[in-house]
């Protein structure tokens, strides 16, 4: 009987961490350039640089207001904590926020790579499968956006709670028990999506750990108070969404249409895991959804499904990493349609491991003799470079607004987002000529819209053209009555114009409206001493 070396225990251990070290510095060379990214105009000002909560850093007030709070249609406090947290130790800067967003998703692809490890997978293969996951571009939305530091934090969790519950249920220690729930709870508290975490657990159930048949009482009651905690996440989530408005109602997506776009974007998904091209912020939902389409997604769906459960005794993580991704992916997949679009890149994060999964486990097994494995390695590194060449053009897109959105024209086509979003980031930029252009075409798809009316105005105020803006104001008032924006901006026009009573009207209906405005509230007592001063003169 042989041992192995002391030496050989030591390198068994630091192999992985050096893989590991290789996987960091393959991800810093297409996400380094975040750092002279600046702030998307979508969400990130709601979330960190515009959110006095978040910018004013990490205090008792703050950290009450993050489990209280609905803003942004989500209920995550460990999310807005790790705002306030960058805040606290950089400011509300762009830079602080990409790096930020960087390590976390470096510390989510080495988990990836020991996930890999501890389900089976060889040394190399799990480097390269970990590699495949952190340098496709599909992920560079979770990365490069600073406001989806969610997908991040819940991810890292997510996986953390996996491992540890893997540990769990091979040594039963209590205290691995309660360690795999906090990391699920932190999960949860960073974003809802880890809902499904607690399914994850019995399919590791399933496959590898194999104990559904021995233990199904103890598997049961186990899981008992994750369940109840995706539960209470849901309610919380969806009280959070019904008070911002956010969830479509069934006249904007009627259920059908929703069950059509499900089974086009689960294939979709897989298609731009194997061939990531056209990848974009926002994918407008269709008009018209193409039945071509629906049934080709569904026979994918139905092949690949059939194919892993015949499979099942043989191969079970064939239908492990096919379950995993049909099921995290499952809250996200349009059901209960959240926002205008058909699907998105960062809804990827989490689900992909799956398929690479069981795509790679299978390579990795059937591929046993030396010259298949070493034409593997190098076909691997060539996918891997191609990979990377398109993730660091991706990145670039993320540059400003205006890279961004531009590229989502190109790429989406016309949608009302994108010029909306390139409207505002030229006004910004006092460029109001484009800017208008931008706004006309977004008012165009959607005339119900009083913000882009209110923006318009102020380009139009910017090129001094204020009978323009007038009409701008007075549309959005007309649009929605309850916004405080026009109102202050007519009044602005009324005292250039010397008319100070209309003004006052408008500025006493801006305060109404937002009574902790300061700069309307200001300007009505400017305007009110203005008005006593020209009545003492009468």
């Amino acid at each position: 009987m042989t041992t192995d070396r002391p030496e050989n225990q030591t390198m068994k251990k630091i192999k992985p961490l050096l893989w590991s070290g290789l996987l960091v510095v393959l991800i810093l060379l297409p996400y380094g350039q975040m750092h002279s990214h600046q702030f998307i105009n979508w969400d990130d000002p709601h979330y960190i640089y515009q959110n006095p909560m978040v910018s004013q850093g990490l205090s008792r007030p703050g950290i009450l207001w993050a489990f209280t709070t609905g803003v942004t249609a989500n209920w995550h406090p460990l999310t807005w904590i790790s705002h306030m947290l960058d805040s606290t130790l950089f400011g509300p800067t762009p830079a602080a926020a990409h790096l930020v967003n960087l390590f976390w998703y470096m510390g989510c692809v080495i988990l990836v790579f020991f996930f890999f490890l501890r389900l089976g997978a060889s040394l190399p293969a799990a480097f390269f499968m970990a590699s495949f996951f952190g340098l496709h571009p599909l992920h560079v939305e979770s990365v490069a956006w600073a406001a989806e530091r969610k997908d991040l934090l819940c991810a890292f969790f997510f996986l953390c709670a996996t491992l540890v519950y893997l540990k769990y249920a091979r040594e039963r220690n209590a205290s691995l028990y309660l360690l795999t729930t906090v990391f699920f709870v932190l999960a949860l508290l960073s974003k809802p999506m880890a809902v499904t975490w607690p399914c994850v657990a019995l399919l590791l159930d399933y496959w590898p750990l194999r104990r559904l048949k021995s233990e199904s009482k103890k598997i049961f009651y186990e899981k008992i108070p994750w369940f109840l905690l995706s539960v209470f996440s849901s309610i919380a989530t969806i009280v959070a969404q019904d008070k911002s408005a956010a969830v479509k109602s069934l006249t904007d997506f009627p259920f059908a249409d929703r069950l059509a776009n499900a089974v086009i974007s689960y294939g979709v998904y897989l298609k731009q895991s194997f061939w990531p091209a056209g990848l974009t912020v926002f994918y407008p939902y269709p008009y018209h959804l193409s039945l071509f389409s629906m049934i080709a997604a569904g026979l994918v769906l139905a092949g690949v499904s059939f194919v892993v459960i015949k499979f099942r005794h043989e191969r079970p993580y064939l239908l492990w990493g096919w379950l995993f991704y049909l099921g995290v992916l499952f809250p996200v997949i349009g059901i209960i349609q959240v926002g205008g679009q058909a699907h998105a890149d960062r809804y990827m994060l989490l689900p992909q491991i799956g398929i690479i999964l069981a795509v790679g486990l299978f390579l990795d097994k059937q591929l046993t003799d030396m010259k298949s494995r070493k034409m593997a390695g190098y076909t691997m590194i060539i996918i891997g470079a191609a990979l990377m060449i398109l993730t660091f053009l991706q990145v670039s897109h993320w540059k400003n607004n205006i890279t961004l959105f531009n590229h989502n024209l190109e790429t989406a086509g016309e949608n009302e987002l994108a010029h909306f979003n390139l409207g505002s980031a030229y006004l910004t930029a006092n460029e109001p000529e484009t800017a208008i252009i931008h706004y006309s075409a977004a008012a165009q798809m959607n005339p119900q819209d009083a913000t882009t009316y209110n923006n318009m105005g102020l380009a139009f105020l910017k090129q001094k053209k204020e009978d323009f803006a007038e009409a701008c104001f007075r549309q959005a008032i007309l649009l929605n009555p309850d916004i405080a924006q026009p109102h202050f901006h007519l009044a602005v026009i009324n005292i250039n114009r010397g008319m100070l009573n209309d003004a006052m009207e408008h500025l006493n209906e801006a305060v109404r409206l937002a009574p902790d405005w300061a700069e309307a509230g200001n300007l009505r007592d400017a305007v009110l001493q203005q008005k006593k001063r020209h009545d003492y003169k009468k």
